[in-house]
């Protein structure tokens, strides 16, 4: 069986609140604030400072994915609290974007709880060192093609924060994981899905009964994709954390629920069929079940 973990950590949701409040913002497109209608993450901070927005702005344009985007500072924003700074951007070729210092580390220890289920954590023991402040960081009413484009986008506004800042971790409460820093970054250097889903999920590792490994992704609800469940012989060690996130790149890319009896494979003649089963933590929530042999 999988590991414990929080499903729903409580933080993500009441920082969106409290952002969405500083800005007068209760509904979206005319219709009531919901969580999913902002993308939403933590770039945790030793001390309480925020970078420039100029330097935010010239960050992003390293990690842009696409000709022509770009992040435009719309300057400091008056806030109801005094010790909340606020800064606003405009987004080309559409959207906007708010970082908003909070002066306090994140509650509850959701952050240190999470770091485990980063890749970046799997086999070297990276923990999340202490941290005293942390940005919160908000994309909305973005231009994209797709939910894929727009994480893709959020990457990227992600790194140019966690670049300019003094970073030591980066909490992404909806990927279920908080990431190394350096590992964000440079990840977020290549652009292809392929090394980016390793940043909008993380992986929950346990055994099987049978001593087999149990590899769970937990954040492809992001892309109305349903997660993955991988089992792989405990030898497999590397090569299946390999396919697991080559596997979820597919299904990205693909853009919906891989069919009931289809196959997949790390080679043209690898067929390993797909079969639906209730997630090992949640048994209202189906997963996509694949055994490595």
């Amino acid at each position: 069986m999988q590991k414990s973990f929080r499903i729903k950590p409580s933080w993500p949701f009441l920082a969106l609140l409290i952002i969405c409040s500083l800005m007068g913002i209760t509904q979206i497109q005319g219709a009531p604030l919901k969580e999913k209608d902002i993308n939403l993450a933590f770039v945790l901070l030793p001390k309480p400072r925020l970078p420039k927005a100029e330097e935010i702005a010239r960050a992003f344009d390293h990690f842009a994915t696409t000709k022509g985007q770009s992040l435009l500072p719309k300057g400091p924003q008056a806030s109801e609290r005094k010790d909340i700074e606020v800064l606003e951007f405009e987004l080309r070729p559409g959207g906007s974007a708010f970082v908003a210092l909070m002066p306090m580390p994140v509650p509850n220890g959701e952050a240190e709880d999470a770091a485990r289920f980063s890749v970046s954590a799997v086999g070297t023991g990276w923990k999340l060192p202490k941290h005293s402040a942390h940005a919160i960081v908000t994309l909305r009413d973005v231009n994209t093609a797709s939910l894929v484009d727009t994480l893709s986008l959020f990457t990227s506004l992600l790194a140019a924060v966690t670049e300019t800042s003094e970073a030591v971790g980066v909490y992404w409460g909806e990927a279920g994981a908080t990431h190394d820093p350096r590992f964000f970054l440079s990840t977020a250097e290549d652009h292809d899905v392929s090394s980016r889903i390793m940043l909008w999920t993380g992986v929950s590792v346990a055994h099987e009964k049978d001593g087999r490994l149990s590899l769970l992704s937990t954040g492809m609800k992001q892309l109305n994709l349903p997660d993955l469940l991988l089992i792989a012989p405990r030898s497999a060690g590397n090569a299946a954390l390999g396919a697991f996130f080559d596997f979820l790149s597919y299904s990205a890319e693909f853009g919906k629920p891989l069919p009931e009896g289809d196959t997949i494979g790390r080679t043209a003649d690898e067929r390993l069929p797909i079969h639906y089963v209730q997630s090992p933590i949640d048994p209202k929530v189906k997963v996509w079940r694949v055994e490595l042999k």
